[in-house]
C-alpha cells in the first residue's frame, strides 16, 4: 500500500496511536503534519519521520481549536508546497476512571472536548472546501467501550458512542463531495493512557488479557488499519467504524 504523494494530517501525534501511525505514513511514502501539544516530544518524533513533514503545537481544548487550526494548516500547505490535504486521523482521547459518585459538569465536559468535539472540529475543518482533495478520508479513533460497557467509564464510553453515531451522520453529508469518514475501534493496547489505568485498577491487566482471544495488541495494529482507510484501497467505505480488538467484541 504506497501512500507517495499523499499528505495526511495526524492529530494527536504524539499519542501510541498518533506515533505508531507517523512511523506507518512514512514508510508508505506519505507527507505528515503532526499534530500534537507536546512541543518537544513532536520534535522528537519528527527525527524519526523520513518522509516531509510539518509540526504544529495545537491544544485541542482550548475555545480557539478551530480557528488555530485552519490557520496552522494554511501554514502548512505553504510550507510543504501542497495547495490541499488528502485526509486525516484524529487520534486525542481520555479515559480517566470515574464512578458515577464522583462525576460533576467539569468532568463530563473535560472527557467529550477532548474525545468528541475536538474530533467534530477536526472533521469540519479537514472536511471544508479550502483544505480537502475530492477524495480525501477522515479517520476518528473510537473504542470498543462504544459497545462495550466497564464500570468507571460511563462518560469516556458515551463520548465515543457520540463519536460513532456521528460519524455515520457525516459520511452521508460529506460523500457528496467525495469525502469519507470513519472510525478505527481499537480494543485494549498497550499505551500509555492505559498504563496509567492498570496502574490505578488492581488486576486490571490480567483481566483486559483474558478478554482478548488473540492477546492484548499494540498501537501499530490500529495503525496499520488507519491506514487502510486512507488508501485509495478503501475508497467505497465510509460511514462505518473498523473493529481492531483482537477478538474482545466475540
Amino acid at each position: 500500500m504506497k501512500l507517495s504523494n499523499k499528505t495526511f494530517i495526524i492529530m494527536g501525534a504524539t499519542s501510541g496511536i498518533g506515533n505508531a501511525l507517523a512511523d506507518k505514513l512514512s514508510c508508505d511514502g506519505a507527507s505528515l503534519v503532526l499534530c500534537g501539544r507536546n512541543a518537544t516530544t513532536l520534535n522528537l518524533l519528527a527525527e524519526k519521520i523520513k518522509t516531509k513533514r510539518y509540526l504544529v503545537n495545537i491544544d485541542v481544548t482550548l475555545p480557539s481549536f478551530e480557528e488555530d487550526f485552519s490557520r496552522e494548516l494554511a501554514l502548512a500547505s505553504d510550507a510543504l508546497n501542497v495547495e490541499k490535504f488528502n485526509g486525516g486521523v484524529y487520534c486525542p482521547g481520555i479515559a480517566p476512571i470515574m464512578p458515577l459518585r464522583g462525576i460533576n459538569k467539569k468532568t463530563i465536559s473535560d472527557i467529550f472536548e477532548t474525545n468528541y468535539t475536538g474530533a467534530v472540529l477536526f472533521s469540519k475543518v479537514l472536511a471544508s472546501k479550502r483544505f480537502r482533495v475530492d477524495s480525501s478520508s477522515i479517520i476518528l479513533i473510537s473504542s470498543v467501550r462504544a459497545r462495550a460497557s466497564e464500570k468507571g467509564l460511563g462518560i469516556y464510553c458515551a463520548s465515543k458512542a457520540a463519536l460513532e453515531a456521528s460519524a455515520k451522520v457525516f459520511a452521508r453529508e460529506l460523500a457528496p463531495f467525495g469525502v469519507r469518514i470513519n472510525c478505527v475501534s481499537p480494543g485494549w493496547l498497550d499505551t500509555n493512557m492505559n498504563k496509567e489505568n492498570i496502574l490505578a485498577v488492581n488486576g486490571l491487566e490480567e483481566k483486559m488479557r483474558e478478554a482478548h482471544p488473540l492477546g492484548l495488541g499494540s498501537a501499530s495494529d490500529v495503525a496499520s488499519a488507519a491506514a487502510f482507510l486512507l488508501s485509495d484501497e478503501a475508497k467505497w467505505i465510509t460511514g462505518t467504524t473498523v473493529v481492531v480488538d483482537g477478538g474482545f467484541l466475540s
